[in-house]
């Protein structure tokens, strides 16, 4: 390497092609050529799932191919480029906030009263078949004031 960075323009052609015949050369670039080929989600693929076959290709490639693909994309540890496919998935993850909202529906008696309406309590519940529940119920009317 450090003769292609004191090489003339000139010379950078031949050393150029001597550099991509070399049998290394080759195996990078077979590599990231598999790697690119099993990361690819199609034309259409929406995120996260571009990210997760990114990650999940990497994931694949045995260890020796897995620093070669590292080193080409700047990231000198595999392990760092990893943790950078892994940041990657996250961001394109929804959020909690885009998940939807829990929904609760009230009877027409629990409507009633936060209206502020009184209520018959001439309703007989049935009991909870768990004691503990039932104390709970109860304490919570207690409270509640009902």
């Amino acid at each position: 390497m450090g003769r292609w960075r004191d090489a003339a323009p000139s010379e950078r052609s031949e050393l150029a092609q001597a550099l991509t015949d070399m049998p290394f050369a080759q195996r990078a670039q077979d590599t990231l050529n598999a790697f690119t080929r099993a990361a690819w989600a199609g034309p259409d693929a929406v995120p996260p799932e571009p990210q997760a076959r990114m990650l999940q290709a990497f994931d694949n490639l045995p260890a020796s191919d897995q620093k070669i693909v590292a080193a080409l994309q700047g990231q000198a540890p595999p392990k760092d480029y990893r943790a950078r496919l892994q940041a990657d998935l996250q961001a394109a993850t929804p959020q909690a906030a885009e998940r939807r909202a829990d929904v609760v529906t009230l009877s027409s008696e629990a409507q009633a009263r936060l209206a502020g309406a009184e209520t018959s309590e001439a309703t007989p519940q049935e009991a909870p078949a768990n004691p503990q529940i039932a104390a709970a119920l109860a304490a919570y009317a207690r409270v509640a004031g009902g």
